[in-house]
């Protein structure tokens, strides 16, 4: 199925390859820049940007937007955020003790060591 995208006056073919090609029906499918597939013939950087347009286009007028949700240029997605959890926290407290325990033993276990050291009592 070819499409029309109208930009700066110009008109614009381009059709989807989805993988499944039944795909481009679903509200379920995640789209991808790369099933936009251009007819009009354009140099590669004028494609990549037409490309764009038309994905934004297509993601804007989604009926479930949030689940086709893309964050924009200048935003930074809430996973990418480093952030100190609370699991990280405990785990690294948890580190720190047995960091403190295993010098603990090893303190322990030089102190002993010296004195250790048996003789056998052989009686002739």
């Amino acid at each position: 199925m070819t499409m029309i995208y109208t930009r700066d006056n110009v008109q614009i073919q381009y059709t989807l390859k989805t993988n499944p090609p039944e795909a481009m029906y679903w509200t379920t499918h995640n789209l991808k820049k790369t099933d936009i597939k251009l007819i009009t013939k354009t140099d590669r950087q004028t494609a990549a940007q037409i490309r764009q347009e038309i994905f934004d286009d297509i993601i804007s007028r989604e009926p479930n937007q949030r689940k086709k949700y893309t964050p924009s240029a200048d935003s930074v997605s809430k996973r990418s955020k480093a952030t100190n959890s609370k699991h990280a926290q405990v785990r690294s407290k948890q580190q720190k003790t047995r960091q403190q325990n295993k010098s603990k033993k090893v303190e322990k276990h030089a102190a002993v060591q010296p004195n250790s050291r048996r003789t056998r009592n052989v009686s002739k």
